[in-house]
């Protein structure tokens, strides 16, 4: 039997608290994760596991295993990741993301799935604070989220794809050449992003530190609403400017730069260390088409 099939049941039970709970995740009955948890202390000459209580806890040797397992998994899931020829990617993946870089994201696993064609691909739209417990639950393999300043759970891996500065939008007729942001935000209408998220807490941020009590008229939890509403002349905003949306082309948006320190939303991938064989692979392409060049896997 693999170990590292045993390493990676072992690290579902220490994430899931159980045999049953564990098992539904790696596809498996609770006696046959029971017989590899064993056949993982017989392998390793070690008890990892406190069988006395009605359900089964990590020992001390089981809890100082974990970010050792963790570590090999990650190592010999990159491995899998570097293998180039198409026919060794194959399985289904399922993969979340904010409605905001949905388009890229697709356009991306196009290629992807071209150069793959055993690879199944499946996108899913989550909103941004659904997303991580989405990934941590397993009904995605991974997303394309906003950084939570919380740390990174047990059983899961971030890794950075990409920056979006906040800037001031306004319609051409509110802004003209030149046009003060800190100006626009005191005297305009606002158009609050959803205060709940982590953009819209930046944005939050931002008012308060700058002194400005805008006069907000809606809080909404659509980036592509607020930008069509600009458009329209209702308010003004503070938006991330959006990777795959060209504004700055827009003829009815004037996009702004906010004064002071730079803010910026980051927005990377949050992936399932028990599926990174795959994901690893979703990752790479992702990273060479976003950042434009070479990525490790």
């Amino acid at each position: 039997m693999s170990t590292f099939r045993l390493f990676k049941t072992f690290l579902a039970v220490a994430q899931y608290g159980t045999f049953a709970a564990a098992a539904e995740r790696v596809a498996l009955t609770p006696a046959a994760v029971g017989l590899q948890m064993r056949a993982l202390e017989d392998e390793l000459r070690r008890t990892l596991f406190d069988r006395s209580h009605r359900n089964v806890r990590l020992s001390a040797d089981g809890a100082a295993l974990v970010p050792y397992a963790r570590q090999l998994l990650r190592d010999y899931e990159s491995m899998l990741g570097r293998q180039s020829q198409a026919d060794t990617i194959s399985g289904s993946v399922t993969i979340g993301g904010i409605v905001s870089a949905m388009g890229g994201l697709a356009n991306s696993l196009v290629d992807l799935k071209i150069r793959y064609p055993a690879l199944e691909i499946r996108l899913l739209v989550g909103h941004a604070g659904e997303l991580p417990d989405m990934v941590l639950a397993g009904k995605v393999d991974a997303a394309i989220m906003v950084k939570d300043p919380a740390p990174v759970p047990p059983g899961v891996h971030w890794s950075w794809l990409y920056d979006e500065p906040l800037m001031l939008i306004a319609s051409r007729r509110a802004a003209g050449p030149g046009a003060d942001p800190l100006e626009l935000l005191r005297t305009r209408p606002f158009l609050q992003f959803d205060r709940r998220t982590q953009t819209g807490a930046k944005v939050e941020q931002f008012l308060r530190r700058s002194n400005i009590a805008a006069n907000v008229i809606l809080e909404v939890n659509s980036l592509a609403a607020i930008s069509e509403l600009v458009r329209q002349d209702v308010g003004v905003a503070i938006s991330p400017m959006l990777r795959h949306v060209d504004w700055q082309t827009d003829l009815g948006l004037r996009i702004l730069p906010l004064p002071g320190r730079p803010q910026v939303r980051r927005i990377g991938i949050m992936e399932r260390v028990e599926r990174a064989d795959v994901t690893a692979v979703v990752r790479k392409h992702l990273i060479e088409r976003m950042r434009g060049g070479a990525a490790r896997a």
